[in-house]
């Protein structure tokens, strides 16, 4: 017996129907806590506009089931015939972290069904090797624990707020100490961890280099006044091995310390102070290529 989307397997209990498989499963992270983000966020994929309309509509962006802390859910056999890869965008409405959007690729149907054949066709794909565990950085109303160190700025351009900045942060000895990344606005909170290789008990204040990245103007998309997210650089995920190695589930472009291709690096760094203990309120910070 098959049904659509499904298909009947033989297990050691005997005969199922299995009416779907999942494709992917989306697990946003707090980079702050490492633990679930949430609640309330949208995580959906993108289905590209209706061939034909006229209107300008923004691209509709199709929800994945929302399975709680678990994560979001998309399965083969519930949706309709699924690409090769999906558009993933994970956004907040309340602006706690700051949106990411991703290209996926996707397990096949026959490649995830292909151990089901008796014998096997191939072996079964692991669950984890279908998990998507982007880290969230935080934006402008993250809630931030008391005695945080950081500082809250507006990256720009010739005076102008510049969309989607990213911004790392270095200590004593070119340590890494914090990075941010920057809403459609150019707001950005950063949150620092430490001081790079000064020593206990720190200085306050003290000095951090600010390196800012930006999309390049010349290559950029155009901002779509009724997608917000249109312009949003769309990540290129590598497919998981299967099982996963560890590589796979976490590494720079999940955790969002990869500069996106087509984001240019600023010429020189900044220096700011920084106060410990405290989030304290900078001036634009300007973004100057060569």
């Amino acid at each position: 017996m098959t049904r659509e989307g499904g298909r009947r397997i033989t297990v050691e209990a005997g005969e199922v129907d299995v009416l779907h498989r999942l494709a992917l499963a989306v697990r946003p992270l707090d980079a702050r806590n490492r633990g679930p983000a949430g609640p309330g966020l949208r995580v959906g994929r993108e289905a590209g506009r209706v061939p034909g309309r006229r209107d300008r509509a923004a691209a509709p962006v199709r929800p994945l089931e929302n399975h709680g802390a678990t994560g979001f859910v998309l399965r083969h056999g519930t949706t309709g015939a699924l690409g090769a890869s999906v558009t993933v965008r994970v956004d907040d409405p309340a602006r706690r972290w700051v949106p990411r959007r991703f290209s996926v690729p996707l397990w096949t149907l026959a490649e995830l069904t292909g151990a089901d054949a008796r014998p096997p066709a191939a072996a079964p794909v692991r669950a984890a090797a279908r998990l998507l565990a982007p880290w969230l950085l935080p934006g402008p109303a993250y809630p931030v624990p008391q005695g945080m160190t950081g500082m809250r700025l507006r990256v720009t351009r010739g005076g102008e707020p510049v969309r989607w900045p990213r911004v790392d942060a270095f200590g004593e000895g070119g340590v890494r100490i914090g990075w941010a990344h920057g809403d459609e606005h150019g707001q950005v909170l950063l949150l620092i961890d430490g001081g790079g290789a000064l020593t206990y008990p720190m200085p306050s204040p003290y000095a951090v280099a600010l390196r800012t990245y930006a999309p390049d103007p010349a290559t950029a998309p155009p901002p779509d006044p009724l997608d917000p997210l249109a312009d949003l650089v769309a990540e290129p995920v590598t497919r998981s091995a299967s099982p996963p190695r560890p590589q796979d589930l976490d590494n720079g472009l999940l955790r969002g310390t990869d500069v996106p291709a087509g984001y240019r690096t600023a010429a020189a760094d900044t220096v700011r102070p920084l106060t410990v203990g405290q989030v304290v309120h900078a001036d634009d910070l300007p973004h100057t290529t060569a």
